[in-house]
């Protein structure tokens, strides 16, 4: 006696093991492939850079990572790069600003009379031949009234003042290289309370800039 596997089921029925096969049943039609359209879809490699990228050859997104951390803004140009940008602002003097600023302690009052009415623009400069004008200014005046004491008085008192006289030589020296060393090196070094009317005196003469 031998067993049959599909004893008991429907002939028109698959089988447990997919072998059964009805004739009544019609294949479903094939379906027509639709053409491929190669510009529509999400695209991939050329033109999925970004929206910045997409709008120019080579044009950069709004506050991008500079080497060395800084962030700079869009259209703005480093010191130094093209167009001759400084971060000094802009000057009517067809000279590097720090230059400028140090050269107006060169000749001490005379140069910064000189820096400071050429310059109409520039706060920087302007503030440094203030400085000069007001130090040196002063310490010129100072010079001179202790010269004319001195040489008028007698004995003791007039040595005195002859030493004070030279002490003022000294640190006018002195002022003048530190000065023009911070000048020419771009610094905004500001001296005690010389510095402050330097400040407000240069702010003068400048749209948007408060007076004294």
């Amino acid at each position: 006696m031998s067993w049959n596997p599909n004893q008991g089921q429907d002939p028109n029925q698959p089988g447990q093991y997919g072998g059964g096969y009805n004739p009544n049943v019609q294949p479903p039609p094939p379906q027509p492939q639709q053409p491929t359209d190669p510009y529509s879809g999400p695209q991939s490699g050329y033109g999925q850079q970004g929206a910045y990228q997409q709008s120019g050859y080579g044009q950069q997104p709004y506050g991008q990572q500079q080497p060395g951390g800084y962030q700079q803004p869009y259209g703005q140009q480093p010191y130094g790069g093209a167009g001759g940008a400084s971060q000094y602002g802009p000057s009517t003097m067809q000279m590097e600003p720090k230059t400028a600023a140090g050269l107006s302690y060169l000749g001490i009052w005379i140069t910064g009379l000189i820096f400071f009415f050429m310059e109409k623009q520039n706060r920087f400069v302007r503030f440094h031949a203030m400085q000069s004008i007001l130090f040196f200014g002063g310490l010129s005046v100072l010079s001179v009234i202790l010269s004319f004491a001195s040489g008028f008085s007698p004995g003791l008192l007039g040595f005195g003042l002859g030493c004070l006289n030279a002490l003022i030589g000294v640190v006018g020296f002195i002022g003048w290289i530190v000065l023009m060393i911070n000048g020419f090196q771009g610094k905004y070094f500001k001296l005690p309370v010389i510095g402050d009317y330097a400040e407000r005196y240069a702010n003068q003469g400048i749209p948007g800039m408060p007076g004294m």
